[in-house]
């Protein structure tokens, strides 16, 4: 996300992001829409290569609504994930992070698409998902379909945590052998994820990149954590210059690929929301469609 602000250099970071949250907020409350409360907060909402559909035997509460994800062009794979049922205020939006509270982004939706189509690439390994979110769709799908050794989800929200919490005890019994756990990880507070230090053999993130004030802390997060030689798969929209900023920032620690093709339903998906004829109105290539970058620990 670009920063429009004349000068912030001198001010505190905290107050940079609380002027940028009031901005999202605005423009989350204008696009709100009432088809399933407010986790639809966009027009564009779905590449649609996932399906998903309300679990009426779980009834929906005042907090979270359920609902069960799955893939037609994937048999035997299904995720029961409960959504959070709440009209973020602007105080709510303010803070680390909470836009994983508002929806599930293009972004978690094709990096969950990703792993499930590249599921062998996540075998034995230790894996973990960072700023998951208060689904951490992608990393769920990873310790269901997998055979992973470990899948640590992670978000540095509290309420996303608690929610994954509950995620992860609705599914338990899906995960097999893969061992499973929920914490809260802040990229810019390392004491806090010491005991993590060369732990993970693989890294996945969507949407990740916007925060001008934390591209650094991210990076030096993910090349604390992954052992020597790991790799982090990471899905962003350009948005602006958000994506290069970051690809810059991690070429000081990791060899990088970008890679804008990196499977032919979803290039076929986007071409089609781009075309002329058959287009969305609403669909932004620069905030929706979502690139792939590699980066290998050197």
């Amino acid at each position: 996300m670009k920063n429009e602000e004349s000068d912030t250099t001198s001010r505190p970071r905290n107050y940079v992001a609380q002027s940028r949250w009031r901005l999202i907020y605005k423009a989350l409350k204008k696009e709100a829409s009432d088809e399933r409360g407010c986790i639809s907060l966009r027009r564009f909402k779905s590449f649609g290569v996932l399906q998903q559909r309300t679990l009426d035997n779980v009834p929906a509460t005042a907090t979270g609504i359920w609902s069960q994800v799955f893939c037609n062009d994937i048999s035997g794979f299904s995720l029961n994930i409960r959504e959070l049922n709440q009209n973020p205020s602007a105080s709510e939006l303010i803070g680390f992070d909470n836009t994983g509270n508002v929806c599930v982004w293009p972004s978690e939706e094709i990096l969950t698409y990703y792993c499930l189509k590249n599921a062998s690439l996540f075998r034995s390994k230790s894996v973990c998902e960072v700023g998951g979110g208060m689904t951490c769709l992608a990393g769920f799908t990873v310790a269901q379909v997998s055979d992973a050794a470990e899948v640590v989800l992670t978000d540095g929200n509290k309420t996303s945590c608690q929610n994954a919490e509950i995620i992860a005890t609705e599914n338990k019994a899906g995960f097999g052998s893969t061992k499973v756990s929920v914490r809260k990880l802040l990229w810019h507070a390392k004491e806090t994820f010491t005991d993590l230090k060369d732990k993970f053999d693989i890294v996945i993130g969507g949407d990740c990149f916007f925060f001008d004030e934390y591209r650094q802390d991210l990076a030096d997060a993910i090349a604390y954590i992954l052992k020597p030689g790991g790799m982090a798969t990471m899905f962003a929209p350009h948005r602006g210059s958000t994506l290069k900023q970051f690809q810059k920032i991690a070429k000081q620690q990791f060899d990088t690929d970008l890679q804008e093709i990196y499977d032919q339903e979803v290039w076929k998906r986007h071409l089609k929301l781009t075309s002329a004829e058959d287009g969305d109105k609403f669909y932004n290539e620069d905030i929706h469609y979502p690139l792939l970058l590699n980066l290998i620990k050197r």
